[in-house]
């Protein structure tokens, strides 16, 4: 059995986590169109860092032999590109594993971290948004105990139809 070290993210570990969220966007390539491309590395690096140390955002990472190779992110919904009017929802930023640990339980181990953190926090729900076509994620959550909040929709930013998913805390 796989065993990981979990800590708070640090604003040292952007690299990392983004370096990570790249890795999981070139997933995307098995379902996206052709010609689709990723994000931007360096919007994502920046955005990441700005986030990391702000109080009311949440960043675990999980380290296996002192490589970071996963992390689970939120922050109120409210802060996001999609603000609901609701102090009660929290929105998942992110929530990516490095390939080789697919499978381990890793992801299970910082959703669920997530949750308890956001409970802790007084949330009463949670939201995420996740590539329509992205049936290996879906499963997941809807495992997890997710439920699809509406139908798909085309997202301009990632290029992606987008699966919106909502859960009670």
């Amino acid at each position: 059995m796989t065993t990981y070290a979990f800590r708070a993210a640090t604003p040292g570990d952007a690299e990392r986590i983004t370096a990570i969220t790249m890795e999981g966007f070139e997933t995307y390539r098995t379902f996206a169109p052709e010609g689709w491309t990723t994000p931007s590395a360096d919007d994502e690096r920046g955005r990441v860092s700005g986030l990391l140390g702000e109080e009311d955002v949440w960043y675990r990472v999980a380290e296996h032999d002192g490589e970071l190779v996963g992390h689970v992110g939120f922050l109120p919904a409210d802060r996001t590109f999609a603000p609901t009017g609701d102090p009660g929802l929290a929105h998942v930023r992110q929530l990516f594993v490095v390939r080789a640990h697919w499978g381990t339980g890793l992801a299970t181990q910082l959703h669920g971290a997530a949750l308890d953190e956001a409970r802790a926090r007084g949330f009463t729900g949670m939201r995420l948004f996740t590539p329509a076509a992205q049936e290996r994620a879906r499963r997941f959550y809807e495992r997890e105990g997710w439920a699809l909040a509406r139908p798909p929709a085309f997202d301009d930013r990632i290029g992606l139809e987008i699966a919106e998913y909502r859960r009670a805390l």
